[in-house]
């Protein structure tokens, strides 16, 4: 969880499926590496350098390996890296369209906040979570907060509710200790 404050209990949620996010990113680091080569093409082979040889060499070979990664349920795979090269890639000449460098740095900053572990940090003051928005809520805005059968339900004062599968199996130890300590706490701060 960011931050140094203690938790009593940590959710990690499981991750979303990722495809999408993931497809996009392939296209747009395809869609540089096309731009590059025309780019190329149109103006000769004279325009380019060592650096935007080893870039795009670099993005290829990024995407294949992240490729291979993608079916492997332990590793949630990522691009970042490809969609810096190919930031640069468009930085530099011959492509030099900044605003699209910049849009690529903007996306694969983002990249990371998307596929973050998804975390509810549970205490005696509030529940955070840490995901993308970071949020942070008081046991009052809570009717109810339960744990059962690896389903964490949070039901919101303003009749909203939240319905999320943890990551890993939880014990029902562990279970009946969370929802007793979350009794606890909207009982004392209601």
């Amino acid at each position: 969880m960011r931050g140094q404050k203690e938790y009593d209990f940590i959710v990690t949620l499981k991750h979303q499926d990722y495809k999408v996010y993931d497809v996009i990113t392939v296209l747009l680091c395809v869609m540089t590496l096309a731009a590059f080569v025309f780019a190329i093409m149109r103006t000769g082979f004279a325009t380019y350098n060592w650096v935007n040889i080893f870039l795009a060499a670099f993005i290829v070979i990024h995407l294949f390996i992240t490729t291979i990664n993608l079916n492997k349920k332990e590793v949630i795979a990522t691009f970042k890296w490809s969609l810096f090269a190919a930031a640069f890639l468009w930085l530099l000449y011959p492509l030099h369209v900044p605003a699209i460098g910049i849009f690529y740095i903007i996306a694969a900053l983002l990249e990371r906040q998307v596929k973050f572990p998804q975390e509810i940090g549970f205490s005696k003051d509030s529940v955070t979570f840490n995901m993308f928005p970071f949020k942070n809520y008081s046991w009052q805005q809570f009717k109810n907060v339960m744990l059962k059968d690896n389903i964490l339900t949070l039901d919101f004062s303003n009749n909203k509710i939240l319905q999320k599968e943890t990551e890993s199996d939880v014990s029902s130890e562990t279970e009946k200790e969370f929802n007793e300590f979350c009794r606890q706490q909207m009982a004392i701060n209601s």
